[in-house]
């Protein structure tokens, strides 16, 4: 990631109009914004974020890392494979940070919302990270260039358009409502959402998330173990 130092005022850009597009925009398509969508819209603008980051631009920046021989060269470091996934993962999480930021500060402006922030919602927004960016490394070291790049691109497309994360799963069909209970994505919504406002967290949306993330982090180790 070092390498690509260049690209972090890109990544910094881009989740800001991002997290700008989801609290201004989406709004505009919803024919009144009650106090229950806003928070919705502007949880879902910083959940989308964090996504954005470990599941889309971690794993391209891996990909190009495989392609141009890098990681061939990190499993030559006398290290242990966690160490070079910790040290990735701090390093995109603080990419992270201004994305969140920037949405934060364009949901209060726009919404008028009275946050409830504190240890526990530092907490969810590591776990979501860890989480994503587990899922992300897993999807780059494992499936080809191309087929890695397809991944992505289904992962954003599906949290932005079809996961509930910045609308109610009430206007889903009642099947679909109950397989992104399972998913990562809506889960890792209501963690962010409840921990933000102070509502109470569904210990099932915890439990995805962890094991979800848990599977990524264990799959991506994998890898690295079993090519060295």
């Amino acid at each position: 990631m070092v390498r690509h130092r260049y690209l972090l005022p890109v990544f910094t850009a881009v989740q800001a109009l991002f997290a700008v597009a989801i609290v201004y925009g989406l709004a505009l398509l919803l024919p009144e914004v009650d106090a229950a969508a806003a928070r919705r819209l502007s949880s879902g603008a910083w959940t989308l974020g964090v996504i954005a980051v470990g599941c889309v631009l971690a794993p391209r920046v891996v990909t190009a890392s495989k392609q141009e021989g890098l990681l061939e060269y990190q499993r030559t470091l006398p290290v242990p494979p966690s160490a070079l996934l910790l040290a990735d993962m701090t390093v995109w999480g603080v990419a992270a940070l201004p994305g969140i930021a920037v949405g934060v500060a364009a949901s209060v402006t726009r919404f008028d919302l009275d946050l409830s922030p504190g240890p526990s919602l530092v907490g969810a927004l590591v776990l979501v990270l860890v989480a994503a960016t587990g899922i992300g490394y897993a999807i780059a070291y494992w499936l080809p260039p191309e087929a890695a790049g397809l991944a992505t691109q289904v992962v954003m497309i599906g949290g932005l358009l079809f996961s509930p994360i910045t609308f109610s799963p009430d206007r889903l069909p009642a099947w679909a409502a109950t397989v992104h209970e399972y998913l990562p994505f809506a889960p890792m919504g209501n963690l962010v959402r409840e921990k933000a406002f102070g509502g109470a967290v569904d210990v099932r949306d915890l439990v995805v998330v962890a094991v979800w993330g848990t599977a990524g982090v264990l799959a991506a180790l994998g890898y690295l173990v079993r090519r060295r």
